[in-house]
């Protein structure tokens, strides 16, 4: 029985080009536009975009049997007309292949749930369309979906592809040896239409042949799982329309050198894409009852297609189960947990084998290593430590361990995928020599770490263990600090694997050693976290004489931060362990240390008696640096107390030592207290050339909040020098610099120094506002020398602005708090208020 629609026969049609011509009529006697047809298509349960459409009806190939279809129901047709216009296209394509050899269909099927990947999708159609040749090659690590992209392109692809697609698994990671190209040649040509004893037997002419036969065709090759270049360039099209997508999991950058193939290289999803494949496998309404263990899920999969379908398929295996619970299971375990049970060649650990079996000895010795390093990020140097080879040999390693996608580079340090450290770490567990690696590993960091103390100290470290691998050496402060910030975390790491692994001399060790930094750099919280490991594994290890020394970092960082209590409990029980052990020197620094509470309670007169007994102690110790540093004490309590004469002769001598020794951070502050000495004496002139060098010697140091304290210094010297806008611009970069600084003593300061530096401007409402908060911030934290600044400064303002009763009242509190705690400051405000000195 014929059936027509709009009085059209689809058997009037005898080829291709005479069946696009019917369906073009087709469209316009419907009286739909290409974009109606499409959502009339989309309303039937049809997938026929525009593009797709517009494409076809301006080709004089045949269209696939499910864009015919889709375009015959939008315009009307029933199932019957339908059924009649698919038979006669079927016709058709019959006698095409007659004619013109065959058509091969050989792609797997499109894969299920695909999401996501937009950007690589566009890039893939781009390299295909505009790049010549018409290759590209998708590269990444097992289990990444190279293979699931390539397949999802290729079948949105096939009505570009008229005369067929081929497809080969190059078997290059897999049980299996590799294919050669010639029984590809030779698979791909039967494909194609060519009868057997018309193949060619030597390799060169087969792959002459097999261009020629795609130069006049539009063809999709898939190639995938390939190995090398060597596999490949004789099945890349030639001439012509035909294009080739590659798979592979190392980087086959000889196919950009020799064909300018591009490549594309795959990262795991973004996580908005993992919940969206979750939700496309699962179901979206179990997604929606738990989206926070669906996206702890995703975390746990890595983000890996691979990870994410194989946790899809134990999800819906266990329907009872709740996502949470498959969340916590897989994140403690995941190569254990992301599997298919009864199909095990499935599972991820078993895809990484395959890439790990290609490896040689010493890309797997890297692997292992990788499992044995607690950081997450790493260096060759550390690598080499672990494998006790040459930092060359190492990089070698992780060059070739990135070619297969198992490692990623970024400037100087490498890392890699959660689920590939898993499986490294699985490895690793099979070494028998494993603690004796990581000895080696944590002698390199330390001895690195112990490097940088000449340099940004001048002080000798205190262990320096010794290393076949070269360790760390710093050219200068810039250097150290950077090389420091960019391993921070990774050497927290470190510390807290030596404590758990039960290194424990190691662990302290190099916490105390980073200590330096850390307090340089203002990181009170990871320093006590730091000192705490540190703490632990010397009472483990029974090392009372490294407690003590552990002790005093740990009551420094509690005074830096301004818990004096707990300051003093471990000073004083570092004290107390020294002289036990009859080591005066610890004992000495210990009680340098709780001199400095006493300071900071501006219980100045115990401050300065431990001062005393501290320069006096390392004066008959013979420790010179020591004594410097105790006297340099003094004279920044001669300077609070006002006894001008004896804090510009410690403070000279203190110059003098710390320029002789690089110790610029101590330099800096010794150069600020003659500073102040010289603003004292309303020399502004020599104040801001001092505070000059003490910038430099802070940006020296690195010490940014340093930088900042001399800022506030210097802008008050500039503004007594008439510079007024030089003097705001200091102040502001100062405020901003400290606006989130913990310490809320040095934020005191700067409010304090700046507000000052106002009011001598003539900016007495910036003044009033920077001086009232710090009051606001003295109610929180009390410093009654602060409280006094504050209140002195505020009833400049308030005075310079009319309120002469309410700036009495802050001047009479201001001296109240000075005679309280015996500080300078009284002699000026007593002259305020008219009262004798």
């Amino acid at each position: 029985m014929r059936h027509s629609l709009n009085g059209l026969d689809p058997s009037s049609a005898g080829s291709a080009p005479q069946m696009v011509a019917l369906l073009r009529e087709l469209r316009a006697a419907s009286g739909l536009s290409i974009r109606e047809v499409s959502r009339r298509a989309r309303d039937h349960g049809d997938w026929l975009p525009t593009s797709t459409l517009a494409a076809v009806l301006n080709r004089d190939t045949l269209p696939r049997s499910e864009v015919v279809a889709a375009l015959v129901r939008a315009c009307g047709g029933d199932e019957a007309a339908v059924d009649t216009w698919l038979a006669q296209c079927s016709r058709i394509a019959a006698a095409d292949v007659a004619d013109a050899g065959q058509v091969p269909r050989q792609l797997p099927p499109a894969p299920h749930a695909f999401t996501g990947r937009e950007r690589e999708l566009r890039l893939i159609g781009d390299h295909t369309r505009e790049s010549a040749p018409r290759s590209v090659v998708v590269a990444g690590s097992a289990g990444v979906g190279k293979t699931a992209l390539v397949l999802h392109w290729a079948h949105r692809a096939l009505d570009d592809y008229p005369d067929g697609q081929l497809y080969v698994d190059l078997r290059g990671f897999s049980g299996t040896d590799p294919l050669a190209p010639s029984p590809v040649l030779q698979r791909f040509l039967t494909a194609l239409g060519t009868d057997a004893e018309e193949i060619p037997a030597d390799a060169d002419e087969r792959a002459a042949m097999y261009r020629s036969l795609l130069s006049h065709r539009r063809v999709l090759v898939v190639l995938d799982n390939a190995r090398s270049p060597e596999q490949l360039r004789d099945l890349l099209p030639g001439t012509g329309g035909s294009a080739a997508l590659i798979t592979a999991r190392t980087a086959l950058f000889g196919l950009t050198a020799t064909h300018g193939v591009p490549h594309l290289r795959l990262a795991p999803l973004a996580r908005e894409e993992s919940m969206d494949l979750l939700g496309a496998m699962v179901g979206r309404d179990r997604i929606a009852t738990d989206p926070q263990a669906a996206r702890g899920l995703a975390a746990a999969c890595g983000d890996l297609p691979l990870a994410l379908r194989l946790a899809a398929c134990q999800s819906l295996a266990h329907p009872e189960q709740a996502l949470g619970d498959l969340r916590d299971r897989i994140a403690s375990a995941p190569l254990a947990n992301l599997d298919l049970p009864g199909d095990e060649a499935a599972g991820l650990r078993s895809c990484l084998d395959l890439t790990r079996d290609r490896l040689a000895p010493a890309e797997r010795r890297a692997l292992t290593a990788i499992g044995l390093h607690p950081a997450t990020e790493f260096e060759p140097a550390g690598i080499a430590a672990l494998t006790a080879t040459t930092t060359a040999e190492a990089s070698a390693a992780l060059r070739r361990l990135a070619e297969v996608h198992l490692t990623d580079h970024g400037d100087d340090r490498w890392s890699i995928h959660d689920l590939v450290r898993a499986y490294a770490r699985e490895q690793a567990a099979e070494r028998s020599d494993g603690d004796d690696a990581l000895r080696r590993l944590y002698d390199w960091h330390l001895a690195s770490v112990a490097g940088s103390w000449p340099v940004l100290f001048g002080l000798d470290p205190e262990a320096v263990p010794e290393t076949d691998v070269p360790a760390t050496r710093f050219a200068s402060p810039e250097d150290a600090l950077a090389w420091l910030d960019a391993r921070h975390s990774a050497l927290i790491e470190t510390i807290r694997h030596a404590a758990a692994g039960g290194h424990h001399w190691h662990a302290s060790r190099l916490a105390s050693a980073l200590w330096r930094y850390q307090y340089l750099r203002g990181l009170r919280t990871e320093a006590l976290d730091c000192l705490a490991i540190a703490l632990d594994a010397d009472r483990a290890a029974g090392d009372r004489r490294h407690e003590a020394a552990v002790r005093y970092q740990i009551g420094s960082t509690h005074r830096a931060i301004g818990a004096l209590d707990d300051a003093e409990h471990h000073l004083d029980a570092s004290r107390a362990l020294a002289a036990g052990l009859g080591d005066r020197n610890a004992e000495l620094i210990a009680i340098a240390g709780l001199g400095w509470c006493h300071s900071q309670r501006w219980r100045l007169a115990e401050a300065r008696r431990c001062a005393v007994e501290v320069a006096e102690g390392f004066r008959d110790l013979g420790d010179a640096v020591r004594e410097a540093n105790a006297l340099d004490d003094l004279a920044h309590l001669d300077l609070l107390i006002g006894d001008n004469e004896n804090a510009q002769a410690g403070f000279e001598r203190s110059v003098k030592t710390f320029a002789e020794r690089g110790w610029n951070q101590n330099l800096g502050a010794a150069l600020a207290g003659l500073a102040r000495l010289r603003l004292r004496d309303h020399d502004p002139d020599a104040a801001a050339e001092l505070l000059e060098k003490a910038l430099v010697a802070y940006g020296d140091s690195g010490d940014e909040y340093g930088q900042a304290f001399i800022r506030s210094r210097f802008a008050y010297a500039r503004a007594h020098q008439g510079r007024h806008d030089e003097a705001k611009a200091l102040a502001e970069h100062a405020l901003d610099a400290t606006a989130a600084a913990s310490s809320i003593e040095l934020r005191l300061e700067i409010l304090n120094n700046t507000g000052f530096t106002y009011s001598v401007v003539g900016d007495h409402s910036t003044a009033e506002r920077l001086h009232r908060e710090a009051l606001d911030l003295v109610e929180a934290a009390p410093d009654p020398y602060e409280e006094a600044r504050a209140n002195h400064g505020l009833g400049n303002a308030l005075a310079a602005q009319g309120g002469d009763r309410e700036a009495r009242t802050h001047w009479a509190r201001a001296l109240r708090l000075h005679d309280s705690i015996g500080t300078y400051g009284r002699a000026e405000v007593a002259e305020l208020l008219g009262t004798s000195t």
